[in-house]
């Protein structure tokens, strides 16, 4: 025997609370009595008159009270509570900058983050006291699952949506999900924010963003996007190890093929040339580990907060792009990095990532000594702050 079902899916509840709604309408209760009196039991008629001004006063009453709830409840949405979803479309990216962000608000005393995420290693990025709710990858499921998966979806969101009651939510990934979409009415004085580093460019997926507030884009000072790095003054950084990064994956979708480089035949056999899944099994990830200043130098796609976490360490990067990458990023970050240790090469032009490479290895401390020092914004106010 099947067990009954406790909670409603959040199609149910809409549902119910358009039933509550239409039955508390002056018109249906008025129809209601009118029925009442001259149809199913018409000696009531008699009545009539009295229980017309007693519907008008109950009436009357009951917006007062409908009126005062719907306030309390957006009173009660809890102003030190940050939501914020992660995806798995474009890899560790997304839960990385969210790992970041919701370290940014708990700086504070009294904050509160929440984070829901499907990637599995999600405690070893986000910092303690952090709030995870787990959700299966919808990359994993088959075409015909992934219905079931936005119930799911729904039904995760909305209860914690309606237990963590955040004033503020964050979506982060390359395309709002319908699960995602359903649940925003749920809490209509919740803001929503879209974070999408180098904005949209499909109009169908654009199309999507009504029901957020606005779409968060990546920058440097740029108008209408956030700042990322800021003028410092660091040290040069003296314990560097004999490792490159090789992140040229960082960030990208999976249906993006990649020149095939064989890094190792391009530098020296003492220096160690770590892959991403290397160096998430032994850090914290790109954007919040410690170790990252220690690397000798990194190659990254033109992701604009690896870049901008690169510019930070002070870590010399060859920057390797290709016929996929977004040409206002590009031109962006060679504008900005032109007093950094950042170079740039297109994948296809093995000469010149060859060379680079070859500089990036041998002059890594001159790249450093004569680059300016910059260091992280604050992220995540510069975010709420937007209209």
């Amino acid at each position: 025997m099947t067990a009954p079902r406790i909670r409603m899916t959040l199609r149910e509840r809409q549902l119910a609370d358009e039933l509550r709604r239409i039955r508390s309408t002056y018109s249906f209760n008025l129809g209601l009595l009118l029925t009442e009196s001259l149809i199913r039991k018409p000696w009531k008629i008699i009545l009539l008159p009295f229980s017309f001004v007693k519907l008008n006063i109950d009436f009357i009453r009951g917006k007062r009270n409908i009126n005062k709830e719907l306030s309390q409840q957006s009173l009660t949405l809890d102003s030190d509570c940050l939501l914020l979803f992660s995806t798995s479309e474009e890899g560790q990216a997304s839960l990385e900058r969210c790992a970041v962000l919701a370290q940014q608000w708990t700086q504070e005393e009294g904050k509160k983050s929440v984070i829901i995420t499907p990637h599995q290693n999600a405690r070893q990025f986000v910092s303690k006291g952090t709030l995870l709710y787990p959700i299966t990858d919808p990359k994993q499921l088959e075409k015909q699952e992934r219905s079931a998966w936005n119930v799911q979806c729904e039904q995760l969101l909305a209860n914690v949506l309606q237990t963590h009651r955040p004033a503020n939510a964050l979506f982060d990934g390359p395309f709002p999900y319908r699960g995602v979409l359903d649940c925003i009415p749920l809490m209509e004085k919740t803001n929503w924010y879209w974070i999408r580093p180098e904005g949209v460019r499909d109009a169908v997926v654009a199309a999507r963003s009504n029901d957020f507030i606005n779409i968060v884009q990546f920058g440097f000072g740029e108008k209408g996007a956030i700042n990322m790095t800021k003028q410092a003054s660091s040290e040069i950084q003296s314990n560097v190890q004999p490792k490159i990064l090789d992140g040229r994956n960082y960030g990208q979708r999976e249906n993006i093929k990649q020149n095939k480089l064989d890094l190792l035949s391009l530098v020296k056999k003492e220096i160690d040339v770590v892959n991403l899944e290397e160096w998430y099994h032994n850090n914290q990830g790109i954007l919040t580990s410690r170790d990252t200043s220690q690397l000798l130098g990194a190659i990254l796609p033109p992701n604009i907060e690896a870049i901008s976490k690169m510019m930070e360490a002070n870590v010399p990067t060859l920057c390797i792009y290709n016929e996929h990458t977004n040409k206002s990023t590009l031109r962006k970050l060679r504008r900005t990095t032109q007093r950094h240790p950042i170079m740039f090469s297109h994948e296809n032009d093995n000469a010149q990532i060859k060379n680079s490479i070859h500089t990036l290895v041998v002059n890594h401390q001159n790249m450093r000594s004569t680059s300016n020092s910059v260091q992280r914004t604050d992220w995540i106010s510069q975010i709420l702050s937007i209209n």
